[in-house]
């Protein structure tokens, strides 16, 4: 069984690299059959915004789809490498944080790879909140 584990990694990089210009449905699914449960796609907004969670901070904003509004991200993206002024379509992976560590959420976000880096017209831009 180790070998399936060592196994893993490539094979999704591999699927990734094959689902570039699929739907994002199609890009997921596999990861998920691969035993990554904890994959979310996230599509981020072009500026940061200062917001008040545990403690002020700057959040990203991301867009709720199903609200079709864009809402504060609390949390960090490791390996994500943020510039202003573009809008990001994101794969995440999320991975349990330990119960005792205080005023942080429940996962850490990874970045798995960015599947759209576009440049957000001021139409597109989502209004700033004060």
């Amino acid at each position: 069984m180790p070998f399936a584990t060592k196994l893993i990694l490539p094979i999704t990089l591999i699927l990734l690299s094959l689902a570039i210009g699929c739907d994002q449905e199609a890009i997921v699914e596999p990861l998920i059959g691969l035993g990554e449960d904890n994959i979310e796609i996230l599509i981020i907004g072009p500026y940061r915004t200062t917001c008040v969670g545990a403690f002020p901070q700057k959040c990203y904003l991301e867009f709720n789809e199903e609200r079709q509004e864009w809402v504060f991200f609390y949390e960090g993206i490791r390996g994500f490498k943020f510039e202003p002024g573009y809008i990001y379509t994101l794969i995440v992976s999320l991975h349990k944080r330990d119960e005792r560590i205080a005023d942080v959420g429940p996962y850490e976000y990874r970045l798995v790879e960015v599947l759209k880096k576009e440049e957000a017209s001021v139409d597109e831009r989502p209004p700033r909140i004060p």
